[in-house]
């Protein structure tokens, strides 16, 4: 077999494989995606309030799963266009697998605490556990058992750095790539919101909390907004021509979404905590700026990445003393 030009088998060079990251990246993210909204929304219907205490903590448990996977699998858009500036670089490959395995986990334990949670009233407590404990077992073993057992070892150490400067034309594809990595999301779970609107449950809210409803709808209309901007920028503004115009544009854009989609979720969290402990302004905003602050990695992560590759530290950068 053939060794490809980065000392694998079988595997193109690191512009391919973040490139194939991507795209797989646009695969993992929907089902979460979908699920949060799913989530959120289950928190308006009629069969919410009346289910036990411990079945709704386990929804809330589920939400924060279900919050932790979304980020991590999102972070390496904007690690993508802050660290590495929409280049294509060994690290880039190395973060892009980084989150990709880790988001798994916790989308496998939420998958099964939702099936505890809404499979109690159809099977009964124990069966529900069981029932909940084989299908995050399933999901474990498929995501990381199997992969472990046959994966190929590493022919080399990772590299850090690219080899050569990534094309116009593949970063425009790339942007337009993560715009669709995050779009179909932000779009379900802004459908969601309208529909709790219609909910009988929802003119029982608390006035906070109908406010940060309508500022979490407003926020992720706005997010949806961003998202869809380069598209048409590429095609009526450029005319369909790739520049470093639809670069910058683009790039602000997604970061732009991202901070607000940010913003929208923990509105929707304090929401969620505020209906299912019902313990009062104080907590459901704690948990609202916590989650706010945990997404604040999507930026700092990678700024702080970038500054440590612009400024090497002494050591790292001087030159080796020579013995007299």
């Amino acid at each position: 077999m053939a060794t490809a030009a980065d000392g694998r088998l079988g595997i193109g060079s690191p512009d391919e494989v973040v490139r194939e990251g991507l795209s797989e990246i646009r695969t993992t993210i929907l089902g979460p995606q979908i699920l949060l909204g799913f989530q959120y929304q289950s928190l308006f219907q009629p069969g919410f309030a009346r289910l036990e205490p411990w079945r709704q903590s386990l929804s809330l448990a589920a939400l924060g799963l279900l919050l932790a996977t979304v980020m991590m699998v999102l972070a390496p858009a904007p690690f993508h266009q802050l660290a590495e500036a929409g280049q294509r670089t060994a690290r880039q490959e190395a973060f892009n697998q980084r989150m990709l395995t880790v988001s798994l986990g916790p989308f496998a334990l939420a998958v099964g605490l939702n099936l505890m949670a809404v499979g109690a009233g159809e099977w009964g407590a124990a069966s529900a556990a069981v029932a909940g404990a084989l299908a995050a077992g399933v999901c474990l073993l498929l995501w990381y058992g199997i992969e472990a057992m046959v994966r190929r070892p590493a022919a080399r150490p990772k590299r850090e750095g690219r080899a050569s400067p990534t094309s116009l034309k593949d970063q425009v594809t790339d942007l337009m790539t993560e715009t669709r990595i995050v779009l179909p999301g932000v779009q379900a779970l802004l459908g969601f919101q309208f529909a709790a609107y219609l909910t009988n449950a929802f003119p029982k809210l608390a006035p906070t909390a109908r406010a940060a409803h309508n500022a979490g709808l407003a926020l992720l209309l706005l997010s949806m907004i961003l998202l869809m901007t380069p598209a048409p920028f590429h095609r009526l503004a450029e005319r369909g021509q790739d520049s470093i115009r639809i670069c910058r544009v683009g790039r602000a854009c997604i970061l732009a979404a991202l901070a607000t989609l940010a913003l929208g979720l923990a509105a929707d969290v304090y929401v969620a905590v505020g209906i299912i402990t019902d313990s009062g302004l104080a907590a459901a905003s704690a948990a609202g700026m916590g989650i706010f602050a945990a997404f604040g990695l999507w930026f700092a992560l990678p700024i702080l990445r970038r500054a440590r590759a612009d400024h090497p530290t002494a050591h790292q950068s001087a030159e080796p003393r020579t013995q007299a």
